[in-house]
Order: structure tokens, then sequence, then C-alpha cells
């Protein structure tokens, strides 16, 4: 196989000589795909985010196993910014992927790369979406996958994932115990190095080629803002991997000339789960948090693999961290329906609430174009959907009645 870039470790600059590793040889470091050109000769005849190809780990066309992902739309804000004083708000609508959250381009890259490399089957950890986006991605390449996920994630999302046909299984404490998760991924990695399978976790420090599909989002959003970068880019963080690699993306973008300046970057978290956000506070690296009290799934991981990449990419587009209560959250996600339509998981909601937030207490100004990543729709959280319409009436009238309703 031709590849063609190099995998560089972000730690200590050494370039590796295999390109299937996952962590850098030397000293186990973060590996960063550095690709031959800084080129973009788009492809538009690829499907989905392949038109990309030109900055993607892929050889050949024929492994490309896509569902139509990317495109998402960029949109104004219809109200919730003018409200506030915030006139050049957006929203990446990722909920629109073809299993509904931003996943699905990872998983795309992912499942491609294993094709590649021939290998039989994957095997990851996730709280639902990305187990849901690799499921329907491997089942669409016919290849066989194994899924441990956590002992208290939505229901719903697990019956989107069995739906898929992929073997499934609930890990005690992962999701709220930092020794629980990081036993889980040593194992994970372990059975996938014995069965010559492919671990597809969805953090750079797992997946490096995998997480390539996620700066996409940087491309789409700055072609959709016609070759302009927003000022602030708000990213919702659990593991740390897609702000890291829409990073990633928004600086391969501005070194191929399509745009002049880059944003910053902001990492939201939910308060009782935000490691991250704690150790930007502190000027600190990340370390553990003992327990999770958020109920927010999808973000709510007390060890994130990729969160002194975050704190990197934070410093240096001069970004910020800041986290939100699941109460406010939950009204976001309210807010962003009965205002905007659009309908949004919590761990998506929470950027919204962090741009109020940040509006409120002065931070933003009111004069920056921000762009909120809404990572995935509202249906992913049963349990939050009930919560937002529980006091909603539902009055049982007769036929003759509906004529006399009057404008509310």
């Amino acid at each position: 196989m031709v590849y063609m870039f190099q995998l560089v470790c972000l730690t200590c600059g050494q370039i590796c000589g295999d390109i299937s590793v996952a962590n850098c040889p030397h000293d186990g470091g973060v590996l960063d795909l550095r690709y031959d050109s800084d080129e973009f000769p788009l492809q538009p005849q690829l499907p989905g985010i392949w038109r990309y190809a030109s900055q993607l780990p892929l050889t050949d066309a024929k492994h490309i196993v896509s569902l139509g992902e990317g495109d998402t739309p960029l949109l104004k804000s219809a109200q919730l910014g003018s409200d506030i004083g915030l006139p050049r708000l957006y929203f990446k609508n990722e909920g629109l992927n073809p299993t509904g959250s931003y996943k699905d381009r990872i998983a795309s890259v992912g499942i491609t790369y294993l094709r590649q490399l021939g290998r039989g089957a994957w095997a990851a950890t996730s709280s639902g979406n990305a187990g849901a986006s690799l499921a329907a991605y491997g089942a669409r390449a016919a290849v066989d996958g194994y899924l441990f996920t956590l002992e208290r994630a939505p229901r719903a999302k697990i019956a989107q994932i069995l739906a898929y046909g992929p073997r499934v299984m609930s890990v005690k404490r992962l999701g709220y115990d930092p020794v629980a998760e990081q036993a889980t991924w040593a194992n994970i990695a372990a059975l996938c190095a014995a069965n010559e399978w492919l671990m597809l976790i969805t953090a750079r420090s797992n997946s490096p080629h995998a997480m390539e599909g996620a700066k996409t989002i940087a491309y789409e959003v700055s072609q959709q803002m016609q070759g302009e970068a927003p000022d602030v880019v708000y990213v919702p963080v659990g593991g740390g991997g897609l702000l890291s690699s829409i990073w990633k993306g928004f600086k391969e973008w501005r070194r191929a000339g399509k745009i002049a300046r880059l944003p910053r970057m902001v990492a939201v978290q939910p308060m009782g789960c935000d490691p991250i956000t704690q150790a930007w506070g502190a000027s600190r690296p990340v370390e553990p948090l003992e327990d999770c009290s958020s109920a927010v799934s999808g973000i709510i991981l007390t060890s994130p693999p990729d969160g002194d990449l975050v704190l990197g990419d934070l410093r240096e587009s001069e970004g910020w961290a800041l986290s939100i209560a699941d109460e406010v959250t939950y009204a976001a996600q309210a807010e962003l329906a009965s205002c905007e339509g659009l309908f949004v998981e919590p761990a998506a909601a929470v950027v919204w609430a962090a741009v109020k937030a940040d509006l409120l207490s002065g931070r933003l100004k009111g004069d920056e174009t921000v762009v909120g990543i809404l990572t995935g729709i509202g249906f992913k959280d049963g349990a939050a959907l009930q919560k937002m319409t529980d006091d909603k009436p539902l009055p049982m009238i007769e036929a003759g009645e509906i004529l006399h309703i009057s404008p509310s």
C-alpha cells in the first residue's frame, strides 16, 4: 500500500516507520498524520467526506465505506443569537449525519482504514454515538464488531447499536470510574492485538487514523462561511478528540491558503464531570476524577484520553474551557428546539448554554462570529427527551371543539 502521509509523534517528534500503529513506539505518544502535500485538490466524485481524500488516510477509492456522511448544514441562529445580542451566531448541525451524530465521519474513515489493512473486525468502547456509527458502517462493510459500553449508557442509544448487529457488552463502572476506563481501553487494545482486529476508540491517542474524519467539520465550516473562519468555535468535550481534530482541520485549511486566520476554540464540559475544565483553570495537566455526577451522556469521562491535547489546543488558539450545570444544559436543549427548530441531545446543547454564559459574563463582546458544534440529534437520549416534554400539556378534546380554538 502507498500512503501519502507520515505518522509523527507529538511528544518526541520522531517519524514512525510503521504507519499502521496507533501510538509512538518510542515513547507511547500521540501520533499525528502529516500529509505529503498541503494542497487540497477536492474530489467531488467521491461520496461524503471523501471529497477531501487527499487529506485522509486512503490508498484506493475502492476501499471507501460511506453512508453519505458530512455536508451537514451551518445554520445562522434564527432567534437565540439576536435575543442575547450575538447576531452572528451559527450552529453546525451534525445530528443530520446518517446515524445522527458527527461520529459517522470518524466511523467512515475508521472502517475504510480497517478494510485497507485487511482486518476482519473492530472493537471499541462508547456511550452510544460512536458505537452506533461503527456498527452501521461495520454492517455496511460486512465486518464483525465488538462494543464495550458504559454501565449507565442510555438504552435508546444501545437499542440503535443493537439494531446494526454487533456484539454489545456493558462494562461495570465504565463511565464513572477512571480505573475501569483505563483498564477497558488497555484490554480492548490487547484483544485487538491478539486477534488482528482494529481498535476504534474515538480519540486521537487511540485511533489517529480514524479521527482524521472529524477534522472535516472544520473544512466544511470554512467553505460554508465563504472562505472565512469564525472568530470562536464552541465544542462539546468528553474525551477531547473532537475539539483537537477540528482545530487540526482549521490549521490544515489555513496552511492550504483557504482561510487567512484561525478561530479561538472553546471546550465545553458538563459540571460534575469536567476534568479538562478543572485542569485549564488550575493551569496543570489533566488529572482523572474519582467520580462523575453529571448525567449528560456522551461527554462524561473521568479520564479523557485526549485531555492534554485539548489543553494545548486551547492555548495555541487562545481559547478557553468552561463547564455547564446539567439543569442549564437541559434548559438549553429545550430552547434550541422551541426557538431554533434544532432538536439535539443534551451533549450538543451544552454549546448554546456556554455561548450564552460567556456573553453574559462579558467574555464574548457580541461582535464575534461564533459557531457552536451541535454533535448529535435529540432522539439519541430518550430520557432527556421525556424530561424536556414532561410538563407539556396534551389535552383531550372533541372534534367539534377544534372550531373554537383561539390563537395563542
